[in-house]
């Protein structure tokens, strides 16, 4: 089974992997750092990993579904569902901070807080506890933080950091630094479809997360959350 991943929660990052009897394989990966123009880039990319990894369409896509901002993250999902109409291929949808969360369990963390930049000199974040080696159990959130309250909130309840921009804030200094990888994106989604078909209620679809309205809502600016 070829997976097509996409996420545009922070940078663009889209890859191709193989999957076969619970294990993946990543064909090939290309991420973009440019977080303010998804829509241009991400066409080229998925073109790029498609050719790259030799296969002309894949059989599922997975779509990181954010929180994000407005603009990039609609890009993305947009994206992926007009890639899964044309193609006829399976959608689904992984919660981008879960991922990261993912990525920093696997880091060895016990308790991570996932951080995505959210504009505003605010965060993304995500409380969660690693469930086995390909999944996570979501603890709170997700939920918008501001950066100085990170040290209080780890003096309380002690985390490992886990953020796709460590450098963004000095609060972040001792971050662990994760991207929504084809990786862990086709771990987490694989994990989340056994659990649906075994029974649990599991949400696969590809709503997003906005948590907030866009920055321009009704022609005037949003003020911080």
């Amino acid at each position: 089974m070829n997976i097509l991943t996409i996420d545009t929660s922070d940078y663009s990052v889209v890859g191709v992997a193989h999957a076969e009897l619970g294990a993946s394989d990543v064909r090939a990966v290309r991420i973009s750092t440019d977080s303010r123009h998804h829509a241009e880039t991400l066409t080229p990319m998925v073109s790029d990993v498609l050719n790259e990894s030799g296969i002309a369409r894949p059989d599922v896509i997975v779509a990181g579904t954010g929180p994000a901002a407005f603009t990039g993250l609609r890009a993305g999902l947009m994206t992926a569902r007009a890639l899964a109409r044309g193609w006829n291929a399976r959608l689904v949808g992984v919660s981008s901070i879960e991922v990261l969360a993912l990525g920093g369990a696997r880091a060895g963390a016990n308790e991570v807080l996932a951080l995505i930049d959210a504009r505003r000199k605010e965060l993304f974040a995500l409380r969660a506890r690693p469930m086995g080696g390909d999944d996570v159990a979501v603890i709170s959130g997700p939920e918008i933080i501001l950066p100085r309250a990170i040290p209080d909130i780890i003096e309380r309840q002690p985390a490992v950091l886990a953020t796709p921009r460590p450098h963004l804030y000095p609060e972040l200094h001792d971050a662990v630094e994760v991207t929504c990888t084809p990786e862990l994106m086709v771990s987490l989604a694989l994990s989340h479809m056994a659990r649906q078909e075994a029974g649990e209620n599991i949400d696969l679809g590809t709503e997003p997360q906005y948590l907030r309205r866009p920055d321009i809502q009704g022609g005037v600016a949003q003020p911080a959350a």
